[in-house]
């Protein structure tokens, strides 16, 4: 996959971030700032979101698809630093006058010239650190691919970037706009709370480019989605985590393909994960198979047909059973990064935070981490002291002088989140 990676943001700030209506405390004029942006960065409903891409491989060409396709957006253009690949996405994007399509190699550049509302952003994971800052201080809403960044001491440089722009900035997490995952989060509502879940995952995948040479790349690129699932579905939060690697002789991958991790979730359950992309035969939906055991019930999922929901009453089985045959059908529902779109457009149109927010995604993200960090030294890692750690490395690292402050004034990163979390209502 090609990339535009460019370097951090000189510490231009978003009209307005600085500014102090009286004396309010330093909380609370971030706060206006924020609402300031928000309001700053609203789309009209009278038409379509215009959006640039940034990163022309080949989730910018699934991007670029996508928004040809969507009732709420339009595509303006395309950037990236290889001559000739905007082009070629646009070429095969469908759209209808692929001429009217800007391109160019900086993707803010880009999307400042065209007036575009959105930047979204599939660039590989070590260049959406240094574009989101970028196009935060310009004042561009972005939406990111997963993971959120390449490291977790930059997503939290980034959570506090968007703190003090004020400009909102979803990571897809797609995998929540299935209509079956909404139904399982309402099971465990009903049913739970939950003693252990599992997700298994199994595709016989050599993938190209860059996978093949990432540290621990199942983890990365597949469990991430697995672990937002299960915090939207369970409606916990990770506590700690052990975890194993494993790399068969036959494998392609530099690294681990095949994981298995098991979780500590903060309401006592435990939630398992098993992904490989070295065993043939047998094969997985990308969604992953899941079960989930409830103290009221029993789900399971295959991660493409309609879930089954199981009680130890028959006619509370029964009453699920209808329940779930009278719902739409999965494929009449616009789901995946085409869901997440329309998520953030509409969040845009009504001046709110839409869902996957950056600091909504942080403990998804850590996850994968804290798994990382678990395979590499053998050992149970807590996600409390791991966040701490990445906290002080992001502070060292940041360049930002307002980031860098805001992020020392946070006693810990799980008060960050709760107080984020109370703010949204």
């Amino acid at each position: 996959m090609s990339s535009e990676v460019l370097a951090h943001a000189p510490g231009v700030h978003t009209p307005g971030a600085d500014e102090a209506l009286g004396t309010p405390a330093p909380g609370e004029a971030r706060a206006e700032a924020q609402a300031r942006a928000r309001q700053a960065a609203r789309i009209p409903a009278d038409r379509p979101a215009r959006v640039v891409i940034v990163g022309a491989g080949l989730m910018g060409d699934w991007w670029a698809r996508e928004v040809v396709d969507s009732p709420v957006a339009e595509l303006v253009g395309i950037a990236d630093l290889v001559d000739g690949a905007p082009q070629r996405v646009i070429a095969g994007c469908g759209a209808a006058d692929p001429g009217s399509i800007a391109v160019g190699a900086d993707g803010v550049d880009l999307a400042l010239e065209v007036g575009a509302d959105i930047l979204i952003n599939p660039t590989v994971p070590v260049a959406h650190h240094p574009v989101t800052v970028r196009a935060l201080h310009a004042g561009i809403p972005v939406l990111g691919e997963k993971p959120v960044t390449e490291t977790l001491p930059e997503a939290i440089s980034l959570v506090a970037h968007a703190e003090i722009t004020g400009v909102p900035f979803m990571v897809s997490q797609s995998r929540r706009f299935f209509p079956q995952v909404r139904q399982l989060r309402q099971f465990v509502a009903d049913h739970g709370p939950t003693a252990i879940t599992s997700a298994f995952f199994s595709l016989f995948e050599e993938h190209e480019g860059y996978r093949r040479h990432q540290l621990h790349p199942m983890l990365r690129d597949m469990g991430i989605h697995a672990f937002d699932t299960a915090r939207y579905v369970l409606g916990t939060d990770p506590v700690a985590v052990t975890a194993r690697g494993a790399r068969p002789e036959w494998s392609v991958y530099d690294h681990d393909a095949t994981v298995t991790a098991t979780f500590e979730m903060s309401d006592g359950s435990l939630f398992v994960y098993n992904g490989t992309w070295n065993a043939r035969g047998a094969t997985t939906w990308w969604n992953s198979e899941w079960r989930i055991g409830a103290q009221h019930g029993t789900a399971t999922w295959d991660g493409s047909g309609l879930p089954v929901l199981t009680t130890a009453d028959e006619e509370e089985t029964a009453r699920l059973q209808a329940w779930i045959a009278d719902q739409p059908a999965p494929d009449s529902q616009p789901d995946q990064i085409a869901a997440s779109l329309i998520e953030f457009v509409t969040a845009l149109r009504e001046a709110r935070t839409p869902m996957c927010e950056v600091h909504e995604n942080l403990l998804s993200f850590a996850m994968v981490e804290a798994a990382v960090a678990a395979v590499d030294h053998g050992t149970r890692i807590e996600i409390d002291p791991l966040l701490g750690e990445a906290k002080e490395q992001a502070i060292a690292a940041e360049t930002h002088p307002e980031a860098r402050a805001l992020m020392q004034s946070w006693t810990s990163m799980r008060d960050v989140l709760d107080a984020w979390q109370e703010a949204q209502g």
